[in-house]
């Protein structure tokens, strides 16, 4: 071999042996010094546990994605998604808990990172009055799926007017008949206003205090004056004359004005101002009775032409004129005895 040729042979040998030194050199920076070089560790702490991780990710974003972690609209998380990692950073995730918030009337699940109920409300803008009840109270930490309930609580002063009842003072009239009243003074009632302080809670009446009573108006008394004059009977010629073949007795009452002119049920028509009356028996059609009003003593002949009255315990149911002549007209009902003259 001459000179020249073991010359480039060396040559050549230098030459693959530079390429196989760079190609080992670059191995090992790949497999050694890039993944140092790329490599960041940081620490991950969540829902306040901590964690060292090794990660080659550019982003926060991307650093949760890697570890299976899904961001929630509520969840808190420091620094941003966008953020790009450096080695030693450390990022801090509180994850949002399910939560039950009953206010105004509505219960809704929120989801929220905060740790008392007054974070919690601040968070939602909920405001609460100075007489609003919160439960649990408003330093009270939080657990997953607690329930917060905010009552509205409103306070009203309520005035209600009461009757006052008056009283009735009755009197003897010894120049007023027997049975017949007369009213000298109508009573008339007054009036207190009482106040309380009422209790609304959620819109609801919980309590209701009692806190004065005023006087508007004093109540006038009623003053009755009773008859005490005895009058003698009233007997017509045919009670006295005539036999008496039945005796009743129970509840008078009397008609007027209201059925003049109409036909009974007899076939007469009604006259206010006529001794007649009307009995619930048909056998008394047409029969002459004699009344006596019990409490008066007075009496009266009327003849039966009308069928009634149609009221339990009522015995007979005396013209206008007829409830006159006994002194019943006033009084409307009176208990009476019936005698049936023959």
């Amino acid at each position: 071999m001459t000179l020249p040729d073991w010359c480039g042979k060396l040559k050549g040998m230098q030459t693959m042996g530079k390429g196989i030194l760079i190609v080992f050199l670059l191995i090992i920076f790949f497999l050694v010094v890039y993944p140092q070089v790329t490599t960041k560790q940081v620490v991950l702490v969540v829902d306040g546990e901590a964690g060292q991780i090794l990660t080659r990710v550019e982003t926060v974003g991307q650093l949760l994605a890697e570890s299976g972690l899904t961001l929630r609209e509520s969840d808190l998380l420091t620094p941003t998604e966008e953020t790009s990692l450096k080695r030693g950073m450390e990022i801090r995730l509180q994850r949002a808990v399910p939560l039950f918030l009953h206010v105004d009337g509505r219960t809704s699940l929120v989801y929220s990172t905060a740790a008392t109920t007054a974070e919690l409300l601040s968070e939602l803008g909920v405001s609460v009055g100075q007489s609003d009840r919160v439960t649990p109270g408003l330093n009270q930490q939080l657990a997953e799926g607690a329930k917060v309930h905010v009552s509205r609580v409103r306070k009203e002063i309520s005035r209600k007017e009461v009757a006052i009842p008056f009283k009735t003072k009755q009197k003897n009239d010894p120049e007023l008949a027997s049975g017949r009243r007369r009213v000298a003074v109508a009573g008339k009632p007054g009036t207190m206003v009482r106040s309380y302080e009422v209790v609304y809670v959620d819109g609801q009446e919980e309590e209701r205090n009692f806190i004065e009573e005023k006087r508007v108006s004093e109540p006038v008394n009623s003053v009755v004056y009773l008859g005490t004059k005895r009058v003698a009977p009233v007997v017509t010629a045919s009670a006295r004359d005539g036999r008496v073949s039945k005796v009743i007795e129970g509840l008078a009452s009397w008609y007027g004005a209201g059925f003049q002119g109409n036909r009974t049920a007899y076939g007469d028509i009604f006259d206010k101002n006529k001794l007649t009356a009307a009995s619930p028996s048909r056998e008394m059609a047409g029969k002459m009775v004699r009344v006596t009003y019990l409490r008066s003593g007075r009496s009266v002949d009327v003849l039966i032409n009308d069928y009634g009255p149609h009221i339990p315990g009522r015995v007979i149911d005396l013209s206008m004129a007829a409830a006159r002549a006994i002194g019943m007209l006033s009084s409307g009902v009176g208990k009476v005895r019936i005698e049936v003259l023959e």
